[in-house]
């Protein structure tokens, strides 16, 4: 939540910038001249920034994708700040601060109210404000552990049919911390190999699946949903249909998975997990667009070093944000905690057991009741 943004210039760029952000990509990330060429057509030269050094050249990009991160089934605008890449020469000299802050401040200044990334090293964008939010996790199970009897029937579409999207902005509702995918999004989603790529959606839009079998060793899910437990098992029985091609599948899940929740038995693992970081750019107008989870309640919010309290009012569900006026139930927290807060990725009691959040304890009670909800977590990685 830091706002002392550093008076830095960013620019937009340019056609001409292309073969100097392609090589920064390169040699931040490994992207061959292909996948690099690929990458920015997806997120748009319009969306990239870079830092330019002495004669013009860029020292830093990244990709500054305006998008929105659904909380309890209410959008929160919300900025991604995405493969921040720097010149080797021009490490270590304190550029990624100073670069953050100003992609920031264009992001608050088009509305934003939080910004998003995910961080090759935690420390440098601590530095700028960002604290940990959710979590990114990849599934692994054996093909053969999976259930292979159900009734639920699919069809092969094409990428792009609109009832993907319709049916992805209904499991984004009920969850916490998913994004609502722009075009930058989808295209990264369904980046080649597109021959190896197929969606398929069931009976009634109950479930879909985004299928990449690209890979011999095993078939990986790009994307999916499961509109109930019955669908989920569905989902798995159609998966196991590729046992004797792939021993294994792996797809993008939460904390508290609707696939993991319908394997029978044993048979699947953690192949990833990684947390993504948030920086809350305006609290007021962050807490007034996100969802919450009670009809009526009223707390007030001191986030240090603000001299002022945020006071939440919840009444028929709907929210109103302002200062605080006294006379209502407080809790105490730096900008830190009250982006886990915020996120739900911790409750205001745990806080309060790190000594993070300071309150009493009924007042503590209510803010883990108003802030309660799945665990935040991301369906792809930005």
């Amino acid at each position: 939540m830091k706002k002392n943004f550093s008076p830095i210039d960013v620019e937009a760029a340019t056609a001409s910038d292309v073969p100097d952000i392609a090589r920064l990509l390169s040699w931040a990330f490994g992207f061959g001249k292909a996948r690099s060429d690929e990458y920015i057509a997806h997120v748009g030269l319009g969306s990239l920034r870079l830092l330019r050094g002495e004669g013009g050249r860029p020292d830093a990009c990244a990709a500054l994708l305006e998008t929105a991160h659904v909380f309890h089934g209410r959008s929160v605008r919300a900025a991604n700040i995405a493969h921040v890449a720097i010149a080797p020469e021009r490490r270590g000299q304190g550029l990624a601060v100073p670069f953050v802050d100003a992609l920031c401040a264009e992001a608050q200044g088009k509305g934003a109210a939080i910004a998003t990334l995910f961080a090759s090293t935690r420390p440098v964008y601590r530095k700028s404000g960002f604290e940990l939010a959710g979590h990114e996790i990849v599934y692994e199970a054996e093909t053969a552990s999976l259930p292979a009897a159900s009734k639920l029937a699919f069809e092969r579409v094409e990428l792009d049919d609109p009832r993907i999207a319709k049916a992805y902005a209904a499991k984004a509702g009920r969850e916490a911390g998913l994004l609502s995918r722009g075009p930058a999004h989808w295209n990264e989603l369904w980046c080649e190999p597109t021959d190896a790529l197929a969606a398929y959606l069931a009976e009634g839009d109950a479930a879909y699946l985004i299928l990449d079998m690209g890979e011999e060793a095993r078939l990986d899910v790009r994307d999916w949903y499961a509109a109930s437990p019955e669908a989920a098992r569905g989902v798995l029985s159609f998966l196991a249909r590729f046992r004797s091609v792939y021993p294994a599948v792996r797809w993008h899940g939460g904390p508290q998975d609707d696939l993991v929740a319908a394997i029978p038995d044993k048979g699947w693992r953690l192949a990833h997990q990684e947390e993504w970081l948030l920086r809350v750019l305006d609290p007021a107008a962050a807490l007034r667009q996100r969802g919450y989870h009670v009809d009526a309640a009223r707390l007030a919010l001191r986030i240090e070093p603000a001299e002022t309290a945020l006071e939440i009012g919840i009444r028929d569900g709907a929210s109103e944000v302002g200062e605080a006026t006294g006379g209502c139930p407080t809790v105490t927290l730096r900008a830190p905690a009250f982006v886990q807060l915020f996120t739900g990725f911790r409750s205001a009691s745990k806080l309060a057991q790190y000594g993070q959040v300071i309150g009493e304890a009924a007042d503590i009670r209510l803010c883990d009741q108003l802030f309660a909800g799945p665990p935040p977590w991301v369906a792809e990685h930005f």
